[in-house]
């Protein structure tokens, strides 16, 4: 049985105790005054108005004692495990040594194609066979909790490598749940500072890293929270402070044969040590610093532009987020006129798996950044629904194919795929890159359908800023 059902069970018990000994108490006095005085009560009209009175108040004693113990279950709703609320009370009891997640990635992809009912039995029994398989064997008085539909909570005390281990096996093993397929990642966190909320939203940064990397090194899984936090504050000092550095990609225009076009890349760099956007991205935005972080990108970009060749562009990737806040194209916008660069060389790339919701007011956006004569580009054009969406409402400059066509365009489906799509942007007037193209083979393939740009290894080779600066810029090289 769960932890939470048995703390539940305990708790309306004691709610059943508080209704009933007053109640009893008032059945008693009653029954005494009406049976057993030596002169019973009469029933007279103003007896009765009073013995009314009392029963109403009895019995609304008794629902209000209900529904408070209604509002004060302990249970999540749906799973049977602990609510949100109640779970960070009982951690804050407990000090468990570790804290886990577990994610459900595809949980709305179930929820359209199963239905609310079928989502719901599937999440019990998630909880059921987590509770059974792992944590009854590793700690009995382990926690389990929920806050959002596709986030398992765990709070316990055992081995952390015994966690890992099972956490890791549970996965494996239930792949397929009352026959629907789940795709469950998890992470594992020391939980050894005492703000818990910290340490959830370290744990959810965590479970994001894992998802989008093909890693299979332990470290990922076991953390400790106060290094975590050492490293964030890290992090935000090193933006506040500038310490971002620009790579350059070049794209090898296949007309010309000329790079004049590099796509860029942003580290940070703090104490010699590099620190990849998997890493800081997530802690940047949940310190609400995107807009500050995309804002220096832009200005770094502007600064680098402004000391190389004018028939040098750049791309670049920038928060949809951020693109859509006036005060930051504003700030943008400044940057740009203060600048004596043409915004034309400046390629804004987007990336989003979802149509926006707001969609018109996104457009207005995106038209004030090409009437500010920057370019836009739709990155990983194939790789969602929303590439097309995006397609048939706006009119993009360029498109970047996702690299999964790039890898097939060897065999007789992806050339077709490729080819079309080179067609319909042709059609468009909007240019092509292939991305990740790795043998001279694949450059002539992508040459012969009329591809504008690849990028890749054969395209040239990823340049630091210094590097860049020292090879494109003409007063450096008479130096």
């Amino acid at each position: 049985m769960l932890q939470s059902i048995r703390e539940e069970r305990s708790r309306q018990f004691k709610m059943a105790l508080r209704i009933a000994i007053p109640t009893l108490l008032f059945v008693s006095a009653l029954a005494y005054g009406v049976f057993f005085r030596e002169k019973p009560i009469d029933f007279n009209f103003q007896n009765i108005v009073l013995m009314s009175a009392t029963t109403f108040v009895i019995v609304y004693f008794i629902f209000f004692a209900l529904e408070l113990s209604r509002k004060e279950t302990l249970l999540d709703r749906v799973t049977g495990g602990f609510h949100y609320d109640a779970f960070i009370r009982r951690v804050y009891k407990k000090k468990p040594k570790y804290l886990a997640v577990i994610q459900i990635d595809n949980l709305s992809e179930i929820n359209e194609n199963f239905g609310v009912a079928k989502t719901d039995q599937l999440l019990r029994s998630l909880i059921n066979y987590l509770n059974e398989d792992v944590l009854y064997k590793l700690d009995k008085g382990a926690l389990i909790g929920r806050k959002m539909g596709a986030e398992i909570l765990i709070a316990l005390d055992a081995d952390s490598e015994s966690i890992d281990d099972a956490l890791s096996n549970f996965i494996k093993k239930h792949k397929d749940v009352d026959g629907v397929e789940v795709e469950l990642n998890y992470a594992l966190i020391h939980y050894n500072i005492d703000d818990l909320e910290k340490s959830l939203e370290q744990l959810r940064d965590l479970v994001i890293r894992k998802a989008s990397t093909t890693s299979t090194d332990n470290a990922l899984n076991i953390v400790d929270a106060k290094g975590i936090s050492q490293r964030e504050k890290m992090i935000i000092e090193t933006l506040h402070s500038n310490g971002v550095s620009l790579s350059f990609r070049p794209l090898l225009n296949l007309a010309t044969g000329r790079k004049s076009l590099y796509e860029i890349g942003v580290r940070m760099q703090s104490d010699n040590e590099i620190i990849s956007p998997k890493e800081f991205l997530p802690v940047i935005n949940r310190h609400n610093l995107g807009e500050e972080y995309d804002l220096l990108i832009f200005s770094k970009i502007v600064e680098v532009a402004s000391l190389v060749d004018d028939n040098i562009s750049f791309s670049f990737n920038l928060s949809p987020y951020s693109l859509r806040k006036d005060s930051f194209l504003n700030a943008c916008f400044k940057k740009l006129d203060d600048s004596n660069i043409s915004p034309n060389r400046l390629i804004i790339e987007l990336y989003e798996r979802r149509k926006y919701r707001s969609l018109d007011i996104y457009l207005d956006r995106l038209k004030e950044i090409k009437q500010k004569g920057i370019r836009l580009c739709l990155d990983n054009f194939g790789a969602s629904n929303a590439s097309m969406d995006y397609l048939r409402t706006f009119a993009f400059d360029m498109i970047q194919f996702d690299r999964d066509y790039t890898k097939d365009i060897e065999t007789t489906k992806g050339y077709s795929i490729v080819q079309s799509f080179v067609t319909m942007a042709k059609e468009m007037n909007m240019q092509t890159v292939a991305k990740w193209v790795d043998t001279s083979d694949k450059v002539e393939i992508f040459k012969s359908i009329g591809v504008d740009y690849i990028q890749g290894y054969i395209a040239g080779r990823v340049m630091k800023e210094d590097e860049f600066l020292r090879y494109h810029n003409p007063i450096r090289k008479a130096n």
